[in-house]
C-alpha cells in the first residue's frame, strides 16, 4: 500500500508536467483527503487542533496511581475522573490529586466551572458535580494530625470561642490577644448587656469549631482582667490538654444569614387495618433565627424559639443571596445562650443534590 503523503507527492509531479483541469481536480481531491486522514489521527492519538498532544506525563503510572487513590479510598469512578482531568487540564503534577492541595483545588475548580457548558440533562450535571465536591471532602478529611490543634497558643486573633463555668450557661466570645504566658478573651455579658465576671482561679472551659471542622475542648485558669485594645477580656492561661470530637465528614464556613425553621409533625392515620404515618411542615409553627455556620452535612443557627432535642425540621435559607436552599434535618444539641435565646446544632437528613450542591458551592468557593 502507497503512503499517502507520497500519493500526494506523486500527483504534484503529474499536475506540474500536465497542468490540466483534470488534473487540478484530482490533487485537490488528494490534498483534501490527506487533511482528513491526518485530523482523524490527531483525534484519535489525543492531539488538540494546533496539534498539541493531550497525553500523560511521561512519568505518569495509571497503575501506581489508581493503587494509591484505592488505599485512601477514591472509588474507581473518582479515579477515572481525576485521570480524565491530568490530561485533559495537562496536569503537570498528577499525583498531587491526591492530596488536599492547590493542584486538586485549582483542577477541580476548572472542572466544575467546566460542567456549566456540558451538554446534558440537569440531574447529570448535579451528580457530576456533587461527586467533585465529593472527591474533596475525602482528601481534605487526610490531612495529617499535626495540622490540627495542639494547644491554646495556637489560637488565632479575632477567633469565636464559646466559654462556660462548670457546665453552666455558655457564652459566646472571642480572642482578643494571645501572648507567651496567656490568651485573653472578650468578657462575656447576658440578655442585659451585663458583664459576666468569675472570681480569680476559676477554671474555665473553652470550646470552639477550627476551620477544619474540628471540635476543640480545653480548661483555662482564670488569671485576671485586663483592658487589650478596649476591649474588657478576661487573662487565662495556656493550656495543652487539649481533648477533641471527632473531625467533622464536611467542612464548615461561618455566615450570617437568615434562616426560617419549620417543625415537622408526624400524622398517623388509618388505612385499612394499618396505621400510615405521614410528616408534615407545620408553617404555622415557623420561626426565623440566624444561620451561623453552615456545611454540607448540617448547620447552627441562633434562633429565640428553639426547638427540642430530637426534633424533625425543615430549613429554609440562602447561603448566598439569589441561591435558595431547602433542606431537613434532626435537632442534635441545643445551647442556652441567654435566658431567651438558644444556639441549636442540626445535622441534615435529607437535601436534594441540587440543594447540596448550593450549599457545597459556597462552603468551597472554588469559583
Amino acid at each position: 500500500m502507497i503512503p499517502l503523503f507520497l500519493v500526494a507527492q506523486s500527483t504534484m509531479f503529474d499536475f506540474g508536467k500536465k497542468n490540466d483541469p483534470k488534473s487540478l481536480i484530482t490533487f485537490g481531491i488528494v490534498v483534501g483527503v490527506a487533511i482528513l486522514f491526518i485530523a482523524l489521527a490527531n483525534m484519535v492519538s489525543g492531539n488538540g487542533p494546533n496539534g498539541v498532544k493531550g497525553s500523560l506525563p511521561s512519568d505518569f503510572s495509571r497503575r501506581k496511581f489508581r493503587k494509591e487513590g484505592f488505599k485512601i479510598g477514591l472509588t474507581k469512578d473518582q479515579l477515572k475522573l481525576l485521570e480524565g482531568f491530568i490530561k485533559s487540564y495537562s496536569v503537570r503534577r498528577p499525583y498531587d490529586l491526591l492530596k488536599n492541595s492547590r493542584t486538586l483545588n485549582n483542577t477541580l475548580g476548572r472542572a466544575l466551572r467546566d460542567l456549566g457548558h456540558m451538554e446534558a440533562p440537569p440531574s447529570v450535571v448535579e451528580a457530576r458535580k456533587l461527586e467533585l465536591y465529593r472527591i474533596k471532602q475525602l482528601l481534605e478529611r487526610l490531612e495529617p494530625e499535626e495540622t490540627l490543634m495542639q494547644s491554646t497558643k495556637d489560637l488565632s486573633l479575632s477567633q469565636r470561642i464559646t466559654i462556660e463555668k462548670d457546665k453552666d450557661k455558655r457564652f459566646n466570645s472571642i480572642i482578643t490577644a494571645n501572648l507567651k504566658e496567656f490568651y485573653c478573651v472578650k468578657v462575656p455579658t447576658n440578655s442585659y448587656g451585663e458583664q459576666i465576671r468569675w472570681n480569680k482561679g476559676t477554671k474555665i472551659s473553652v470550646s470552639l469549631w477550627t476551620q477544619k471542622g474540628e471540635e476543640v475542648h480545653f480548661i483555662s485558669k482564670l488569671l485576671g482582667y485586663n483592658s487589650v485594645k478596649k476591649i474588657t477580656s478576661i487573662l487565662l492561661g495556656h493550656s495543652k490538654r487539649v481533648s477533641r470530637s471527632n473531625l467533622r465528614r464536611y467542612r464548615r464556613k461561618k455566615l450570617q444569614r437568615p434562616v426560617n425553621v419549620y417543625p415537622i409533625r408526624v400524622i398517623e392515620r388509618m388505612e385499612g387495618r394499618r396505621i400510615k404515618k405521614e410528616a408534615v411542615v407545620d408553617k404555622n409553627l415557623g420561626r426565623s433565627g440566624t444561620m451561623i455556620d453552615l456545611s454540607a452535612g448540617g448547620c447552627a443557627l441562633t434562633t429565640t424559639k428553639p426547638l427540642k432535642k430530637g426534633d424533625i425540621c425543615k430549613l429554609v435559607f440562602e447561603p448566598e443571596q439569589g441561591n435558595p436552599v431547602n433542606t431537613f434535618g434532626k435537632v442534635v444539641d441545643i445551647k442556652m445562650q441567654s435566658r431567651i435565646r438558644a444556639s441549636l446544632h442540626i445535622m441534615f437528613t435529607r437535601a436534594s443534590t441540587k440543594n447540596l450542591n448550593r450549599i457545597n458551592e459556597f462552603v468551597y468557593d472554588f469559583q
